[in-house]
């Protein structure tokens, strides 16, 4: 029998990960551990795919992936055809309206709170943390946007949320780095992850000016967009340049971006807590949108060909009609109902 991780390719994602396996799955490591990273985008396709390709799955682990209805529908899909137990740990906001749908279903295991990061949802599972896996979590807190007053740790969750960022499509970092965690090493001290760091450190400087120098104002949000060809460059760097910006600048910021022709990415930042609701006005204008994340932090996928100055143009009509409002029905006055 085997065990299918598959978590968010980011740094509470991985890490989450790491102490997952550390704590419940150690009789499958290393030889019946499978696992899978993946994206908010196509987590379902990489569930779905992991699955139909193995066989005899014990368990099936789903660690920080936001809950959507295709989501939900996937899952109990699963559960009458392929009758594994299913655990899912998760802390974005926008899961909150599915919670519903999934928990009480049979041989479904839900750990979900609105914590900073998915490690810290563990640790209310988790009661004897070392210190090794204090710091992990700590590590993640930061990550998501958290403080921490030791420096150096604040140096370290940098360095990792950066590296991981720099090739999202590089599987073997990622396996690599959850591996490291379960065997308690601290791989951020690896000279090869430290060269990694610096050649992201220098793309994301280089991200910002960009930002800075393309961004257009409207009603106090900022606006940029960026050609499939420019994607490719920044990878994955897009969320982290975006939540820079909005720290920086004191001013909430959408990135919009095409990826390979095949869909584009709308990352949201807002530090009044208004992405979450921003994404929902996008997608009422738009179809096949997916969004989900955080009221600070959200991000939006739109499937297909589009043009990218169409999206553009429906985001900043979104923007007009739903965040230039005044009096007492403000867009302070909605939030998804997270």
């Amino acid at each position: 029998m085997k065990a299918v991780v598959v978590f968010h390719g980011d740094c509470d994602g991985v890490i989450a990960a790491g102490l997952y396996i550390r704590h419940f799955l150690r009789d499958y490591y290393p030889e019946n551990i499978i696992l899978r990273f993946t994206q908010p985008w196509r987590a379902v396709h990489d569930i779905e795919s992991v699955v139909k390709h193995e066989r005899s799955i014990d368990e099936l682990v789903i660690v920080d992936l936001a809950l959507n209805a295709e989501m939900v529908r996937l899952l109990r899909r699963l559960i009458d055809e392929i009758r594994t137990n299913i655990v899912l740990i998760d802390h974005h906001a926008s899961s909150v309206k599915m919670l519903g749908q999934i928990n009480g279903l049979n041989k479904v295991r839900v750990y979900w709170d609105s914590v900073q990061s998915t490690p810290q949802v563990l640790t209310k599972v988790i009661r004897n943390l070392n210190s090794y896996e204090e710091f992990l979590v700590r590590i993640a807190n930061v990550c998501e946007g958290g403080e921490d007053e030791e420096h150096e740790l604040q140096i370290i969750a940098d360095k990792i949320k950066l590296v991981l960022a720099l090739d999202p499509t590089d599987s073997k970092m990622f396996y690599d780095t959850v591996k490291s965690i379960v065997e308690g090493i601290e791989f951020w001290n690896d000279k090869e992850f430290e060269k990694r760091f610096y050649r992201a450190k220098w793309l994301l400087t280089m991200l910002i000016k960009t930002i800075e120098k393309r961004a257009k104002s409207i009603c106090g949000w900022d606006i940029v967009s960026f050609t499939s060809a420019e994607s490719l460059i920044y990878a994955g760097l897009f969320g982290i340049a975006a939540s820079e910006y909005m720290k920086r600048h004191r001013k909430p910021l959408v990135i919009i971006r095409s990826e390979s022709g095949k869909k584009i990415v709308i990352t949201v930042r807002s530090s009044e807590g208004l992405a979450l609701e921003l994404c929902r006005a996008i997608s009422e204008r738009i179809n096949d949108a997916f969004y989900g994340g955080h009221r600070e932090a959200a991000s939006l996928t739109i499937y297909g060909e589009m043009d990218l100055d169409t999206v553009r143009n429906a985001v900043e009509d979104a923007i007009k009609d739903a965040m230039c409002r005044e009096g007492p029905q403000s867009t302070c006055s909605k939030h998804e109902g997270v």
